[in-house]
């Protein structure tokens, strides 16, 4: 089985994403952003690629979009179907691998956030799923994908990092390889009573050029990258890689 099969689910949502409160403001800043930087018009179909607990997703169509969201984690889409429930908002949520988009010439717009991208075997793999968007989006239509910054994560790399949440103790090992680009991750979460449990993690960090050529190929054309979900422009120390892309209105 492969690692990104069992890491989102119950132990990701308790202890990855335990900022709570924190995570739900950004999702609504993001979405501010994401909105503006890709002129996104009232109604507009959008997919939400590896939606997880559809944040960003319940939050896009309160604002009146048409949004889908797609996700291999059943634990999560679950989740997202609740926070939908609650909102009283219409989102359609699908189970399905990047890989195998089932749509063409669907969507104005495609997003990828919270670095949901890179966790493929092989770069070859990771093409294949933007040949994916590249196939959904409409001519025109636009992708967003909110990456880490390999140039600036990877010079300030942590291989250890520990934490205490809900009585449990939660050991993140990482390491980085620079000749692949790949960073991985073995968590270990101890309970109050002792007990262990591990969960991987591997991450493909591209590097800008790497990634504007993998777009290219995949039949997207890059637009403009920035920085964080401000607007500020891109660079070795910014916080973010935030990707713009286009599908040509005529197919070359």
């Amino acid at each position: 089985m492969a690692w990104y099969e069992e890491f989102f689910g119950e132990d990701y949502m308790r202890f990855h994403l335990c900022g709570g409160e924190r995570e739900e403001g950004r999702a609504l800043s993001e979405c501010d952003f994401v909105v503006s930087a890709l002129e996104l018009q009232p109604g507009a179909r959008v997919l939400d690629l590896c939606c997880g607990q559809g944040r960003h997703a319940v939050e896009l169509a309160k604002r009146g979009f048409c949004v889908t969201g797609f996700d291999l984690s059943e634990y999560l889409l679950g989740l997202a179907r609740d926070r939908a429930g609650k909102a009283e908002v219409a989102c359609e949520f699908v189970r399905g691998d990047m890989r195998e988009i089932p749509w063409q010439n669907e969507f104005e717009a495609v997003l990828n956030l919270f670095t949901a991208f890179g966790y493929l075997e092989t770069d070859e793999e990771d093409e294949k799923a933007l040949r994916a968007v590249a196939r959904c989006l409409r001519p025109g239509g636009r992708a967003f994908f909110d990456l880490w910054n390999r140039d600036r994560s990877a010079r300030n790399f942590q291989h250890k990092h520990w934490y205490e949440h809900e009585g449990h103790i939660v050991l993140d090992e990482r390491g980085w390889d620079w000749l692949t680009g790949r960073m991985d991750m073995t968590r270990t979460i101890v309970a109050p009573d002792g007990q262990r449990r591990e969960l991987g993690f591997v991450l493909r960090a591209y590097a800008h050029p790497e990634m504007v050529g993998m777009l290219r190929r995949a039949g997207l054309e890059w637009e403009r990258t920035y920085g964080d979900f401000e607007g500020s422009e891109y660079g070795e120390g910014s916080q973010r890689m935030a990707v713009v892309a286009r599908k040509p209105e005529e197919a070359h």
